[in-house]
């Protein structure tokens, strides 16, 4: 396959079943790439937009093997085919680490936006059960806390830099405390509207946050004479969207990495930013990597351990069960067993352990095994089990 940007002409035929906004910024060379088979006569070709892939013509494993490498960084990447040919071939390119889903497109109403509605919407932030919390237009210092983000980067990161940003996209954001925690923001744009991006960081979800946000996106939208487009992605979304005035224009299959977060595991002990796009991540789709996760503290100097160890402190309920077998005789590493006490359940006063974790750190307490006494693993359950008393 082959990369570039003069094939724009030979493409549209072959995407024209497509209704996306991406594909539009796409084919008015706004935002976006293309990779196809075959210069002169394309037979598969996909559009690349954010961690949108787009892809049309007649599969191959060839072709699949190609896309699927190009996606390999972006855990969160969305493969929208034109036919479901394309499924058997990618998911075997990724070792069978693909999934379909449903989404969702919403488009503006027949009779178009209630603006007092979406203004008593936006005027919520009064009702918020979080104090000291601000409503504030996407300027330079806020493009800075964005890109810098693991949750809120997408708001501003299709863009070169802020100025491309301050020229042609816009969005919203709710800080508390001055820390941005939600907000609305343009995703990609073309000329007659916008693709909008919507997210809230975990801690702050479902409360609000993103509705008033949205709310004063498409009010901004409505005064610029843009297309607010809002792709949904799960039945969540699609209710806020209607709340605030969208109309379910059509649902399509999608697929995606089942298990995203084994492509974003810490690569060595400095790779800091893979732990940051893991806080990303629900507790379910951590889960199946909570082993793996657990082996980074095996050594707390590793400047990963800390930020791995309070990840696993804030999704302890699915990492409890991987614990008592750790804490056995049979596992000799009494330096993890260590750090798994003192760092780990130590700090999750919040949570009883099970029965057995307790039986597991009285044993250590009260019959440590010799190596165990070397590593001290045995005073460090002696001051948990004192400060759980």
């Amino acid at each position: 396959m082959k990369n570039s940007d003069t094939i724009k002409n030979k493409l549209v035929k072959m995407f024209e079943c497509f209704d996306d906004s991406m594909l539009n910024s796409y084919f008015e060379g706004v935002y976006g790439t293309s990779v196809c088979d075959d210069l002169q006569a394309p037979a598969a070709a996909v559009i690349i937009s954010g961690d949108f892939h787009y892809l049309a013509g007649i599969p191959d494993q060839k072709s699949a093997d190609e896309i699927i490498s190009l996606a390999l960084d972006k855990p969160h990447a969305v493969f929208v085919p034109d036919n479901d040919r394309w499924f058997e071939p990618l998911d075997s390119a990724c070792g069978g680490n693909l999934k379909k889903v449903e989404r969702y497109h919403m488009r503006t109403a027949e009779k178009g936006f209630d603006r007092q509605t979406l203004s008593d919407i936006a005027d919520n932030m009064k009702t918020l059960k979080f104090s000291d919390c601000e409503l504030c237009a996407i300027g330079r210092p806020e493009y800075d806390e964005c890109i810098s983000s693991s949750w809120a980067d997408s708001f501003v990161s299709n863009f070169s830099d802020y100025n491309e940003f301050e020229e042609h996209g816009f969005g919203f954001v709710i800080k508390h405390h001055g820390r941005i925690v939600s907000g609305t923001s343009t995703y990609c744009y073309y000329s007659k509207g916008v693709e909008v991006e919507v997210s809230t960081a975990p801690e702050y979800r479902r409360n609000g946050l993103a509705s008033i946000t949205a709310a004063r996106f498409i009010l901004e939208c409505i005064s610029r004479n843009l297309a607010p487009n809002w792709d949904a992605r799960n039945m969540a979304s699609v209710s806020i969207a209607k709340k605030l005035g969208f109309r379910l224009h059509d649902s399509y299959t999608a697929y995606e990495f089942s298990a995203p977060c084994q492509y974003l595991m810490p690569k060595d002990k400095f790779d800091v930013q893979a732990v940051n796009k893991l806080s990303e991540f629900s507790e379910d789709q951590l889960a199946p990597v909570i082993p793996q996760l657990l082996e980074w503290l095996q050594d707390m100097n590793w400047q990963t351990a800390p930020l791995v160890c309070e990840l696993l402190r804030e999704h302890y309920r699915v990492v409890q069960p991987h614990l008592p077998a750790l804490l056995m005789p049979a596992q000799t590493d009494d330096i993890w067993k260590y750090n798994i006490i003192k760092y780990l359940l130590s700090a999750c006063c919040e949570y009883q352990p099970d029965e057995r974790i307790t039986s597991e750190i009285l044993r250590i307490a009260d019959h440590p095994t010799d190596s165990e006494r070397r590593e001290m693993v045995d005073e460090a359950a002696k001051e948990f089990l004192k400060d759980h008393s």
